[in-house]
């Protein structure tokens, strides 16, 4: 079976003496002794059938040098993997030699896996692993499980609902709210403490649904492991659940099976596997027995958990499981990045305010109590209760009004609303404070294909080469560019046309040719219309006929519901079969046409496949006509040519292995020049235009055809390993490969990049490009989309700023580790390419990025790409392109894989950022203005202007709609015109401080005290405590169980009140007395007009209402004082607890002064809510309020709303009692309002004036 790899002997190689070595025999001689030495590895005497083997084998690789290709590991030349080798270790006997015949020993790799070049006899002894046919015995299996572990990832743990719910109340802010809620409940204030737990319990929950929606990327990675696994046991095969897996088991693998642990493979047949989830390149991988490239961690003799069997069978041992393998290494740096609290730049920003918060409510706390026990402070609003429990009271309330309940609330509805912007500009956030984060970023890492670019290849030229041409460039006579026109994605409908002759004018007229379907020869002469007979037409469509045949496995289809042209199969090939349609060989363009893939016998078990290390991809043809390859003619003396092999690769690679050019004889054919090789010059030429091309941001391909003979298939045959064709096909007798041509393409940025990057710029955020392409392709992009600028010609200039990323390793070689931190830190901020990338660079890059201070986003798709998204500050994963495992490890998910996306979603943080710094602002300086004000009323005596329950309605009821609103704000004008700032600012600058905070708390407290002042002058006719309490006469009554103990009883109160009304404004005094005839206490409004000193009750200035009450006078207990006011007897006694007495004012009884104070502190309770809804106008800009006034809607709404709830909060029965507010008369609100006025007025003339002088 001649596809079967594992019983044939990979060494049965044809030798020749034309062969052209590619590395010398000294190089080699040295080559061999260093990494003998580097081994530090010997051989074992007794386990070879005779000592000379290694001298003998040595020595036939020097002899046959010519055979090396640069490159390839030196550890393969030892290994010999032949049949018999593998059947002595099952304890079979040679027959052909009548001894048992040892699989000869490799040394030890050093690169990245030893297990790929370890030969099977001693991972056999390794695991203890005594036949690979029988695999393991039970008690061996024991043995494996208890040293290796067993074969699973494990999932982080799933953190409950309730403990993510719990945790929510641990941020300060939300901490101290608590604590104000215990106290608050503790002192009977119920309402106040269920309002403050309500409204915490509500953001905990929001916060909980947001943060569990959220996945999980290892437990993505575990989800990927197969279920079930066949294995060889006991010399039984048995299928076992895929944890039960073991190092040293055999595993038999087929097609449509999912791998699950790490395998070295001893047996394949036609195996192919798909391990785009771990390596990114979507091309199924062709196993072998021998590896490809030792020095990868991806050799193709292994097998990696979690990929998928694509074709064919095999069998192996495993050699990794669980966390040990390639996918657990994976998991085990997603673990590793997950470490320690990941905290972003708010949530830190917002643990400081909290600290502050907290250490000034308790100093508020403390000072405040102390204060009010010194000056024996008295609320005349609550004459009636015990002054301790008052002045309690009036601590927690201070401390309510330290702490911005509404502040948790509203940074999880910014942040929250934040994200649906996000989704609406295609950013998919997945937890919240990731969506501010991105307004600090200061550099993108960013992938190049799809994202930077549209990921759709598009070929535009064909370069032909040939000797002698009638038709050429005007550089050199060697090579002639084509474009391909229309490019439009993937559409076949198109021409080739001489790339001088096509201009813009030409452009235009093909593009109405193609719409009206006339023939481009009517526009300019189509070289790829297979009607058109000339030598030229004949080179062009040869060179992508070539091309085309070696990419049959892609083909071109359009949807019949979309209409819209698509690729299936190797997206890269997709550009070739695109600009095959449009030179006529496919089927699509010309529908009675045959297939051209079915007139050619492909032989494809030759076919060499591309890898990551080869480069190229071959695939082997029969000839329909001898010496004849569609247009272009083989002959050579003495050779008869019946079959092909067509290249297509790297130009670099390809054009090493060339040797002879194509010719146009006078004749006008084309025809191989067999006569001559290749010379430097033109060597130079073909490498000039390769260059020429990767600098215009193409992506270049050569194609090279390759002449064979009936001879040279069966050869062929005989080499089962791919590399082993690869080196036959490239020098054999009938020289190397013959190049046809290039086949440029181009993945064009996608709209808006080159902006957006401008717009980074200006933002002062680094773009940072990470691709694979070759260095000279990359820079090119990077010019193209305005990452690098058009003048970088300079070497200098350009090596500055973009490297390859084997420059990020130890002697600039890939297989070595990285360079120490010190090293790489110093040249990577200032790179901005990065080419020729591998997904473990990238966390490379990311680390010291991190650690030169910078806050990084970086974007990725693939399984390999997620220990480099969670390393980042903000890792954003591909929705269209990227895996379930890399959008598991992300804070954000791009819907369209755009990069315009990202800097979008920097517009919106940053936006977020500047929202929560204006509604901060709002509502520090909101809440540290109530407690100046709250602060000097105490010094001076006056009531408060707001009590407990006020104040948290002011907190959350008032400020918290116009805070909402400002975290609604739009963008400023400079938003994308500022640098980012820097990850450890606080939210709250001193400029902010300084020129937000600061004045305005000044300005409230005092435009609130004045308010409070004045009203309760208008009210009571006094301001200040000692006035107001002096109102009110007290009689003192004995104790009724102790003569020297007494107790105080209000008996008469009057006040003073302004009136504005219809028939009289002025003053009135009005009075509370015991009212003898209906023996009762009463409250008489307007008792006389003006300002009345020591009313008498039958004075002629009285009302004659209140003449006629008190005419009688008292009687029984009751005494008339001074004044002629009624009052109980000096020989009247009290228990102190019933005030049920005759001729008192009993605690519940609510007296004109009180009243005068309640109304005089609702004035300053209204003034104090417009202050703070007016500053919601102020504080969002800079700039006088008026010119943004009409900017946010949502603002108008929102104040209207807290204007309204606050009127209602006035008006309302029930709600009155709570908040201890009153209805006042029309223009009491007007004279309320008129302050906050003011107010306004000193925030727009004094500290905005001041900002802007300074600052803009």
């Amino acid at each position: 079976n001649n596809n079967k790899q594992g019983g044939q002997d990979i060494n049965n190689k044809k030798d020749s003496d034309d062969i052209k070595p590619s590395v010398s025999k000294e190089d080699l001689i040295n080559s061999l002794k260093n990494d003998e030495l580097n081994k530090n590895t010997t051989m074992d005497q007794n386990d070879m059938k005779k000592n000379e083997n290694m001298n003998i084998k040595k020595n036939e690789v020097l002899n046959n040098s010519n055979n090396v290709e640069d490159g390839d590991n030196e550890n393969s030349k030892f290994m010999n993997k032949s049949k018999e080798g593998l059947n002595n270790i099952n304890g079979e006997k040679n027959d052909d030699n009548n001894s048992i015949v040892k699989v000869e020993e490799s040394p030890k790799s050093i690169g990245y896996n030893y297990y790929a070049s370890e030969s099977i006899e001693n991972l056999c002894k390794e695991f203890g692993l005594e036949s690979i046919n029988t695999g393991l015995n039970s008690e061996q299996v024991k043995i494996n499980r208890d040293k290796y572990g067993e074969n699973f990832i494990e999932k982080d743990e799933v953190v409950p609902v309730w403990l993510i719910f719990l945790s929510q109340y641990c941020s300060p802010v939300v901490l101290l709210l608590l604590v104000a809620a215990v106290a608050s409940l503790a002192l009977n204030e119920v309402v106040e403490g269920v309002a403050i737990i309500s409204i915490v319990t509500l953001n905990a929950c929001l916060a909980t649904y947001m943060e569990k929606s959220s996945g999980d990327a290892i437990g993505k990675l575990a989800e990927m492991a197969s279920p079930q696994c066949t294995v060889l046991r006991n010399g039984q095969k048995v299928v076992i659940p895929s944890r039960e897996v073991v190092v040293g088991d055999v595993v038999l693998i087929n097609t449509g099976d999912s791998i699950s642990a790490d395998l070295r493979l001893f047996d394949v047949i036609e195996l192919k596997t798909n391990e785009s989830l771990l390596t990114g390149e979507s091309e199924d991988i062709k196993k072998t027995i021998v590896a490809d490239n030792l020095s990868t961690p991806f050799a193709t003799n292994l097998c990696f958990a979690t990929t998928s069997v694509t074709s064919g069978s095999g069998k192996g041992i495993v050699i990794s499981t669980g966390l040990d393998t390639q996918v657990g290494k994976i998991a085990s740096q997603l673990k590793k990045s997950s470490k320690g609290s990941k905290l972003t730049p708010l949530q830190v920003a917002l643990n400081k305010l909290g600290g502050l918060i907290g250490l000034i409510a308790i100093i508020v706390l403390v000072v405040i109590i102390s204060l009010a026990v010194i000056i024996k402070y008295r609320d005349p609003a609550h004459a009636d209760k015990d002054p301790t429990f008052v002045i309690i009271i009036i601590g927690v309330g201070f401390a309510v009004s330290s702490i911005p309940e509404g502040l948790p609330m509203v940074v999880t509805i910014t942040l929250s609303a934040g994200a649906k912007d996000m989704v609406k500009k295609n950013a998919n956030v997945r937890k919240l404070p990731a969506v501010e984060t991105l307004g600090c970023c200061s550099v993108i890492c960013s992938d190049k294909t799809g994202t930077l670019t549209e990921g759709k290849m598009t070929a535009i030229n064909a370069v032909t080469i040939c000797k002698n041409s009638s038709l050429s460039d005007e550089n050199n006579k060697l090579t002639k560019t084509f474009d391909f026109y229309p490019t439009k994605g993937f559409e076949p409908c198109g021409g080739l046309f001489d790339s001088n002759e096509l201009t813009s004018e030409k452009k235009k007229e093909i593009v109405i040719a193609k719409n009206q379907n006339t023939s481009y020869d009517k526009v300019l002469y189509n070289y790829g219309n297979p009607s058109n007979k000339s030598v030229i037409v004949d080179k062009t469509r040869s060179l992508m006929f070539a091309a085309y045949l070696n990419s049959y496995d892609t083909t071109l289809s359009r949807d019949p519901k979309t209409l819209k042209w698509g690729i299936h199969g190797n997206m890269s090939e997709g550009p070739i079969v695109v600009a095959a349609a449009k030179v006529g060989y496919s089927f699509i363009n010309n529908p009675n046409h045959k297939s051209y893939l079915d007139n050619f016998q492909r032989l494809d078990d030759l076919e060499v496949t591309f890898n990551s290390s080869r480069k190229m991809k071959i695939t082997f043809y029969k000839l329909k006509t001898v010496n004849v390859f569609e247009n272009v003619y083989l002959d050579k003396p003495g050779k008869v040519y019946t079959h092909v092999a067509l290249i297509k690769g790297a130009p670099d690679r390809l054009l090493d292995r060339s040797t002879h050019l194509l010719e146009e004889t006078s004749m006008k054919k084309v025809q191989v020049s067999w006569n001559s090789t290749i010379t430097q010059e033109e060597r130079n030429v073909l490498i000039k235009k390769n260059l020429e091309l990767s600098q215009k941001a193409l992506r270049v391909l050569s194609i090279c055809i390759k002449p064979l003979t009936d001879q040279n298939i069966e050869e062929l045959k005989k080499l089962e390993d791919a590399d082993e064709r690869l080196k036959y096909v490239n020098y054999d007798e009938n020289g190397g490969f013959i190049p046809m041509g290039y086949v440029a393409s181009f993945d064009p940025p996608r709209p808006g990049v080159k902006e957006a990057i401008q717009t980074c710029r200006e933002a002062q955020v680094k773009v940072i490009m990470i691709t694979g392409d070759q260095k000279p392709t990359a820079v090119a992009i990077g010019k193209l989309i305005g990452l690098i600028e058009e003048k970088s010609e300079q070497v200098e200039d350009i090596n500055s700023l973009a490297i390859e990323c084997s420059e990020l390793h130890i002697n600039k070689n890939p297989n070595e580790p990285i360079l120490p931190n010190d090293q790489l830190d110093e040249f990577t901020d200032k790179i901005l390419i990065y080419s020729r990338a591998q997904p473990e660079d990238k966390i490379t890059i990311v680390q010291s990025l991190k650690r030169k201070g910078y806050l990084v986003a970086m974007t990725g798709d693939g399984v390999n790409d997620a220990p480099a998204l969670k390393a980042a500050d903000i890792g954003v994963a591909m929705g269209i392109n990227g895996t379930e495992v890399a959008k598991g490890a992300s804070e954000m998910i791009l819907i369209d894989d755009n990069f315009c996306t990202v800097v979008s979603a920097i517009d919106v943080g940053r936006t977020i950022f500047s929202n929560i710094q204006k509604f901060v602002c709002f509502l520090l300086g909101t809440n540290i203005g109530e407690i100046i004000y709250l602060s000097v009323a105490i010094v001076a005596q006056m009531p408060f202007p707001l009590e407990a329950l006020q104040i948290l309605f002011l907190n959350l009821m008032t400020d918290g709609c116009p805070a909402v609103a400002l975290s609604r704000e739009p963008p400023n004008d400079d938003n994308m015109k500022t640098p980012p700032r820097p990850k450890k600012q606080p939210i709250m600058t001193k400029r902010w401080w300084f020129y937000g905070i600061l004045p305005h708390t000044i300005f409230e407290a005092l435009c609130v005290l004045l308010s409070l002042a004045f009203s309760l002058y208008i009210c009571t006719g006094f301001y200040n405590l000692n006035g107001i309490h002096n109102l009110c006469k007290t009689v003192n009554l004995v104790d009724v169980n102790d003569a020297n103990v007494y107790h105080e009883y209000k008996y008469f109160c009057s006040s003073y009140e302004y009136r504005i009304s219809t028939d009289y404004v002025g003053w009135v005094t009005n009075v509370s007395f015991w009212d003898p005839q209906n023996n009762e206490a009463v409250n008489f409004w307007g008792a006389a007009k003006g300002k009345v000193e020591n009313i008498n009750p039958l004075s002629d200035i009285v009302h004659p209402e209140l003449r006629l009450r008190m005419q009688d006078g008292c009687s029984g207990d009751l005494t008339l004082d001074e004044n002629g006011w009624c009052r109980p007897k000096d020989n009247k006694t009290s228990d102190g607890y019933n005030d049920e007495l005759e001729g008192i004012l009993k605690k519940s009884f609510e007296d004109v002064t009180a009243k005068g104070s309640k109304r005089g502190r609702t004035m300053a309770f209204i003034s104090a809510v417009w202050c703070e809804m007016l500053r919601a106008y102020t504080v969002r800009s800079w700039e006088p309020f008026y010119k943004v006034f009409n900017r946010n809607m949502w603002m108008h709404l929102a104040c209207s709303i807290s204007a309204t709830l606050t009127f209602l909060s006035t008006c309302i029965p029930g709600i009155t009692s709570i908040l201890n507010t009153t209805c006042l008369l029309w223009w009491q609100y007007l004279l309320a309002i008129f302050w906050a006025l003011l107010n306004l007025f000193l925030d727009e003339i004094v500290p905005k004036v001041i900002y802007r002088r300074k600052y803009m």
